[in-house]
């Protein structure tokens, strides 16, 4: 793993003009994953020779990112300003977690909001977990909000590209919290094979989280590789972009009707209930509760979810919007929303990086086609 600084002096002015810059490492095989800071002035990335994906956390927290690898475990790591750069001991671990099923994590994410941040991760055998630091500060510690197999528990050696994204904005769509969802709610999508779940997670009265199953869209493709949400609250709809294993891009628009009457059974539509499917009980019986702990904590659980018994009743709508092709039917593997909500970036085995945005009349176009030769 490498982190370096760019460098945006009057010196490199031909560099930028020309487009791309290149960038010396010591990575002993091919970078595998890349990631910038929220300022876009750091970059870390990782090659095969140690496999970790790597995400930036919030930059009100400092310059902190994230890692996961093959070794099981998931790392948070800062910076230490009195180390020289490029000594191997700039960035410290200050957190280490491997999961409770010793299963390796396939994806997370972060959600920062103001001096707030949330992590979710999904392991290989589509294990998903929410967690939340003990120290919001120093986030040396952290603690589990919930877990469940939103697709059910998959065996080892199986690989459905579990996938997850959160709503990178401070409350959902303006349109969910007109109809009654709680604007203080997490939002997040999960995929795995070819279909896509969206879950909103509520924070009930005695401090407990509630995490709750809104919609399930299925796509075309054998497999989707990767997926991202649209950020910002105040567009008309959510978007979701997944990129796909049959080389397009799909993009599914996520609404919500603001009454009853309002609701339209069409064919391109299709509308979904939430199903609670909050905190299940473990895999392994050693940590399950016993019959009396059971039934006090159904109670409790009962009691504090009538607070949000109407916020999870919103009604979800999908529909596909745009399948964009790429590459020639070759793979697409990443995809990524632009911080305005307008544009997204797709990358995959052509070698091209494409970039769509969406015009007046709602049709996305291809904004840029790029290479580096």
């Amino acid at each position: 793993m490498e982190t370096a600084d760019i460098d945006v002096s009057d010196q490199d002015l031909t560099l930028r003009k020309s487009g791309f810059r290149n960038f010396d490492h010591a990575a002993a095989d091919v970078i595998l994953a890349v990631a910038f800071n929220s300022s876009g002035n750091r970059i870390a990335f990782c090659s095969a020779d140690h496999k970790i994906q790597v995400k930036w956390v919030g930059s009100s927290l400092g310059q902190m990112f994230g890692t996961i690898g093959d070794d099981n475990k998931f790392k948070l790591w800062r910076e230490d300003p009195s180390q020289a750069f490029q000594s191997g001991r700039r960035f410290r671990c200050v957190y280490s977690q491997s999961p409770s099923n010793h299963i390796a994590y396939a994806s997370f994410d972060f959600l920062t909001i103001k001096n707030d941040v949330w992590l979710a991760m999904i392991s290989h055998d589509g294990l998903f977990s929410l967690f939340e630091p003990l120290e919001p500060e120093s986030l040396t510690s952290w603690k589990e909000l919930g877990f469940l197999y939103p697709f059910g528990q998959h065996s080892r050696g199986s690989d459905s590209a579990f996938r997850l994204t959160f709503h990178q904005s401070e409350q959902p769509n303006f349109s969910f919290v007109n109809a009654g969802l709680d604007p203080k709610c997490l939002s997040l999508a999960i995929s795995a094979a070819n279909l896509i779940k969206i879950f909103r997670v509520i924070k009930r009265d005695d401090g407990t989280y509630e995490i709750n199953e809104m919609a399930e869209i299925s796509t075309d493709a054998g497999s989707v590789n990767d997926i991202d949400w649209s950020p910002g609250c105040f567009h008309q709809s959510d978007l979701i972009a997944a990129a796909c294993d049959d080389g397009c891009t799909r993009v599914f628009e996520v609404t919500t009707p603001y009454k009853k009457s309002q609701i339209a059974a069409t064919s391109d539509k299709h509308s979904y209930t939430s199903s609670n499917i909050a905190n299940p009980p473990p895999s392994n019986p050693r940590y399950a509760p016993s019959g009396i702990g059971a039934g006090l904590a159904t109670a409790s659980r009962s009691r504090a979810s009538q607070g949000v018994l109407g916020s999870v009743r919103i009604k979800h709508e999908w529909k596909e919007v745009a399948s964009l092709p790429h590459g020639n039917g070759l793979p697409v593997w990443r995809v990524q929303w632009v911080h305005d909500g307008k544009k997204f970036l797709v990358l995959g085995d052509s070698g091209k990086l494409h970039i769509w945005k969406r015009n007046l009349s709602g049709q996305f176009v291809e904004f840029a086609e790029t290479t580096v030769e």
